[in-house]
């Protein structure tokens, strides 16, 4: 008798199991919405400044300072002299004082003219002028870019991010060449020194 039940219960449970539908597949998948196209990938924006010609000249304690920036023509007509002092501000660390602007709608330039004190040094046989407040910024070095030395001071010509760079650092004319690490007349990497006259 219990083989019956149990017979007849297994039945019941292969009918159910038989007759037990599938479980629900998933719906099919959604299509993915199309990305737009992605953009080439961009040239590298054009520079605002093509060109610029610093030029610093020691003149008794005091470094004269002047950059002459060429620009676009639409980033020339946004400037004013207050973005040019700050721009200054912005890139050097130093006491400059006396600011002077200047532009020139036809080749669209600029010059800044400023002094900077208290750049220059006077020991009892030399004076000292320390550069680093200019280089630094531009990532630039006397010696490691070996700048051309003569006997009125130390120049270069290159690119600096891009920008074509000129510069010249006049400094007393002597009768020997501003040589690295030489003196009585000489530079380091970010200093220039001469002796005081008699």
């Amino acid at each position: 008798m219990k083989r019956r039940y149990l017979a007849l219960i297994i039945a019941c449970l292969l009918s159910l199991l038989g007759c037990a539908q599938p479980p629900p597949s998933p719906p099919p998948a959604a299509p993915m919405p199309s990305l737009p196209p992605t953009a080439p990938p961009s040239e590298p924006p054009l520079l605002e400044e093509t060109k610029q010609i610093i030029e610093v000249e020691v003149v008794d304690q005091v470094v004269q300072y002047q950059c002459q920036c060429f620009w676009s023509e639409e980033k020339f007509s946004q400037l004013s002299e207050n973005d040019l002092k700050a721009r200054f501000k912005g890139k050097y660390s130093v006491d400059a004082r006396d600011f002077e602007f200047s532009f020139d709608k036809t080749n669209y330039s600029t010059i800044t003219k400023c002094r900077v004190c208290g750049a220059i040094s006077k020991s009892r046989v030399r004076y000292t002028a320390d550069f680093l407040w200019l280089l630094n910024p531009l990532g630039l070095d006397f010696i490691e870019d070996h700048f051309k030395e003569s006997n009125h001071g130390l120049s270069w010509e290159g690119k600096i991010n891009g920008v074509l760079t000129t510069m010249e650092v006049e400094c007393p004319p002597k009768d020997s060449i501003y040589k690295a690490w030489q003196d009585p007349v000489g530079h380091c990497h970010g200093h220039i020194w001469w002796p005081v006259s008699s």
